[in-house]
Parts: structure tokens; C-alpha cells; sequence
């Protein structure tokens, strides 16, 4: 608890230097990767361009990062979600809007709103910016499930601080609506939305094997397991959405668990507590909770106008009210760090299951995992050839724990490659690796790169040193400063 008091103090120290220009730290998601850099503010573009041409630099929009691609050590840092790039405009004949890259997610709802219209598909923290989730493949869940598949045109600076359109039809913009990072600084998105409406919303508390029954007549699942409840049939919280239907009334109902069931429900009501703060319980509580067979569902239609149908169907958004594991579970988990990927969709309850049974081999060396795995169907396909479902239906697995434990987590992920190599990775999310290359196509990350040299030629855009590795790009030697290990 004392370290997670200094983590939360050091992050608010931290914050307290945004809007401020001039050499600072910067860091990435719950912090585990920072660096110090010489951080400017682009209150318009041809103060950004400006920035630009004075040499090596990277861009730092507010992205659902774990991962630290957007953390380029000792150059400039162009702070995207600080700066004046705050258009929002509508069209109403064609339904597409347009987006500045200082707008956050949740700016970007409250303007919709406005308009009776919604975004197509998000993920569930509201503070990144709308370049920054979609530039590293943010998501929600269900058809079109990755954000940057509503993408219509994007505009960026090329090296000489000109601006570049590329729009959908174009060759180039399956590769650069979603990049990455490496076609920067973007600065304005074009993106389809569709109007508001409301869904049927469903949480469950079940079984792993009911999945599939449960998921019938839906147009969308999230679930999770508690990963050491029972690894033949994990305890499963479900939460789909389906088609508004008058005829469908609001239902809650609770089964299961004999005489302790009261004991076994102030539990859940209260797991992310006692996981968070006494996480010593962590293994017992899910193994009681498992033994017990409680079961629980709860149905509500959400409000048309609710920025977080997805995952909290209550007016409003869930950080204004206390945790509920039946929603709750899949909101942002600010006290663990976070590594996910994607699996192929109909292998998902099977790698789920192979994790867990790792995991709990790992705990006499001291690791566990916190919370849930937490799983995200994709159903539908992309066209943007680094979307996570562009080669078919995928699920996002999403695996928690305590930050001085991240690199267990990669281990994790290590055996996940070895039995499914069409993994595809995360780029907030996942430990970028070559491993991940060839379930992306060789010869589709050589044409990024050619994207890249052909409007950067000068080499001033920087990556991090995960995207530089992954890409098989050029590294820094020890010592040696990023801006100075030019790219291949």
C-alpha cells in the first residue's frame, strides 16, 4: 500500500508539469517507462512546424500506453494532447467528423452528443486523445471493434511541415490510418460516426462454458475470468450488448452459494477492493467464489445519450460512482500494469485457460496476476493492415499486475507466441517484439517503412526503442543518444 501511495504521488508530480515547456519528464501509462525530454507545446501548426525543423523529434499524444511507444529519451517531444489543435467539426450530409489531434476521446463524445451522433466503436479510457488512441490501435468491442477502422482521411506534416492528406481509397492508407507512431505528427482525423441509439445491456457472473449460450442474439461481448478460480471452468463475468427491444424487461437475479451466498456476494461487490488493497486474499477469494457456484445476471437498456455504453450502461461515466464488479471489471485498471494481445476469436477460452494454469505455476517464485484476464471479441474484419482483426475475428487478451511485476507478464506472452504464432500485437499494449513480425507480414512492415523514408526523409521522426526492435530498424547503442542511431 505505501508504494502504491509514492506511485500515485510521483504520477501527480508528473502532471503537474503538463502545459509547460522545456526539458521535463514524460512517461508513459501507470509510468514504467518515462524519460526526460525537451517537451514543446504546439499551440498551432506552424509553431509545431517550427519545432520540427529544428531537429530530431517524437509525438506524445494521451494513448491507452502501457507500453512506452511513444517514449523517446533526451530529444524533443511534441506534446500533442497540450497543445491548440482542438478542432471538432461535423458534417451533417455525410456523418463524418472532423478532429483535431488536442482532442481527447471524451471531448470528442460531448461534441458528438451534441449532434445526436456517437462514435463507432471505443475504448474505455476517456482522457487519451482521439489521434493518440487510434495512431496505437485502441478498441472496444464487437463489429468494426478497432477505432481507427472509422477512419476516413488523416492529415500529417511531413518533414518539411507541410501538410499530407491521405483518405481512404488512396494505396498508402490501409498503412498510415493506423501507424504506430511512425507516419507523425498527425494533426487532424476524419472519421465515420453513427447516431446515438440504445442497446440492450447484459452483465453476467457464470461459468467459462456458458459463454456461448449466453452470447445468443448479442452484437457484441466483453468477459473475463478470475484466473485462479477453477482452470477447467474459470468463473466468467460476462457483459454483451444486443439490439434495443422494447419487449425486453430490465432483469436482475442472483443463484447459488447455499447459506454463504451473502458472504460470497459482499465479495464481488467488493473485489476490486480486496484485490487492490489486501491481494494476499487474491487466490483464496476467487477459489471461494468458485466453490460456491454463484451466478448472477443483470439486464438494463442504456441510455441513448451514455458516453460509456460499452461498459458502464449508467448515465454517466463509472469513475463517478463506486466500483461494481458486474461493470466495473472492465474498467481501466489504474494500480496494475496492463499487456495484451490478440488471439484468433475461436481460440480464446483455450489460451485463456493455458494462461491461468502458467500463472498459477509462477506463484511459489512470488507472482500474481491482479484482478482478471480480461477478454474483448472483435468480430468483425479491417481493411488497415495493422488493425488487430485484419486478418479475421480476434480476441483481445488483456493480462494485469503489479507494475515491479510487468516482465512476468511478458513471459506470459513469450509462451502464448510459442503455441499460437498468429498472435498479433497490441501497439499500446503488447512487449513489441520481432516475434510479432511475421503474423503482420514481413513485406507489409517494409512498406511502412518505405511510407515512412518517403515523407521523412530527413530522419528527424523518432521511434522508441520497443518500435525501433520491433521494426528491426536501427537501435541506440548504451550511451548513445536516440536522435544519434539513425534509422536502416
Amino acid at each position: 500500500m505505501i508504494e502504491e501511495i509514492r506511485r500515485g504521488r510521483k504520477q501527480r508530480m508528473l502532471e503537474k508539469q503538463a502545459g509547460t515547456e522545456g526539458k521535463r519528464r514524460i512517461a508513459s501509462w501507470i509510468h514504467v517507462y518515462r524519460a526526460d525530454a525537451d517537451a514543446r507545446i504546439p499551440a498551432d501548426e506552424a509553431k509545431l512546424a517550427g519545432d520540427m525543423a529544428e531537429g530530431c523529434y517524437s509525438c506524445v499524444g494521451t494513448s491507452h500506453s502501457y507500453n512506452g511507444v511513444q517514449i523517446v529519451p533526451n530529444i524533443r517531444a511534441m506534446m500533442m494532447e497540450e497543445g491548440g489543435l482542438h478542432i471538432t467539426a461535423f458534417d451533417p450530409a455525410t456523418g463524418i467528423a472532423r478532429i483535431g489531434a488536442s482532442v481527447t476521446v471524451e471531448e470528442c463524445k460531448l461534441f458528438l452528443l451534441r449532434h445526436k451522433r456517437r462514435l463507432l466503436n471505443s475504448g474505455n479510457y476517456m482522457k487519451q486523445t482521439v489521434v493518440g488512441a487510434l495512431a496505437t490501435g485502441t478498441h472496444g468491442f464487437g463489429e468494426r471493434g478497432v477505432m481507427a477502422d472509422a477512419v476516413t482521411a488523416v492529415t500529417f506534416l511531413d518533414d518539411s511541415g507541410r501538410r499530407v492528406r491521405v483518405a481512404r481509397g488512396e494505396p498508402d492508407f490501409a498503412y498510415v490510418a493506423l501507424s504506430f507512431g511512425t507516419i507523425a505528427p498527425i494533426v487532424e482525423l476524419e472519421l465515420e460516426t453513427a447516431p446515438i441509439e440504445a442497446f440492450i445491456s447484459t452483465s453476467y457472473v457464470d461459468r467459462l462454458s456458458a459463454l456461448h449460450d449466453l452470447q445468443q442474439g448479442t452484437i457484441a461481448s466483453n468477459w473475463c475470468v478470475l484466473p485462479y478460480s477453477n482452470p477447467d471452468d474459470p468463473v466468467m463475468m460476462l457483459h454483451t450488448l444486443a439490439p434495443c427491444d422494447a419487449r425486453v424487461e430490465a432483469q436482475s437475479e442472483k443463484k447459488g452459494g447455499g447459506f454463504f451466498a451473502p458472504f460470497a456476494r459482499a465479495i464481488i461487490g467488493r473485489y476490486q477492493w480486496l484485490d487492490r488493497w489486501v491481494p494476499k486474499l487474491r487466490r483464496p477469494l476467487q477459489r471461494f467464489i468458485c466453490r460456491l457456484d454463484v451466478r448472477q445476471v443483470d439486464r438494463t437498456t442504456t441510455d441513448p445519450e451514455d458516453l460509456d455504453y460499452l461498459y458502464d450502461p449508467k448515465k454517466g461515466q463509472a469513475k463517478d460512482r463506486a466500483p461494481n464488479i458486474l461493470r466495473g471489471c472492465f474498467s481501466t485498471t489504474y494500480t496494475g500494469y496492463n499487456l495484451a494481445f490478440f488471439v484468433p476469436l475461436d481460440k480464446a477460452p483455450a489460451i485463456v485457460k493455458f494462461i491461468m494454469l502458467e500463472a498459477d505455476n509462477l506463484r511459489d517464485l512470488g507472482f500474481f496476476l491482479k484482478g482478471v484476464i480480461s477478454v474483448r471479441e472483435l468480430t468483425g474484419s479491417s481493411d488497415l493492415v495493422f488493425a488487430a482483426n485484419h486478418a479475421g475475428p480476434v480476441a483481445a487478451i488483456d493480462l494485469f499486475a503489479d507494475p515491479r511485476d510487468y516482465g512476468w507478464l511478458e513471459r506470459l506472452q513469450r509462451l502464448v507466441l510459442q503455441y499460437e504464432p498468429a498472435t498479433r500485437p497490441h501497439f499500446g499494449k503488447s512487449a513489441l517484439v520481432p516475434a510479432f513480425r511475421e503474423s503482420l507480414g514481413e513485406h507489409h512492415l517494409d512498406r511502412l517503412m518505405a511510407i515512412h523514408r518517403k515523407h521523412y526523409p530527413n530522419g528527424r521522426l523518432m521511434f522508441s526503442e520497443q518500435v525501433r526492435a520491433f521494426l528491426q530498424t536501427g537501435k541506440a547503442l548504451p550511451g548513445e543518444a536516440a536522435a544519434e542511431a539513425k534509422l536502416a
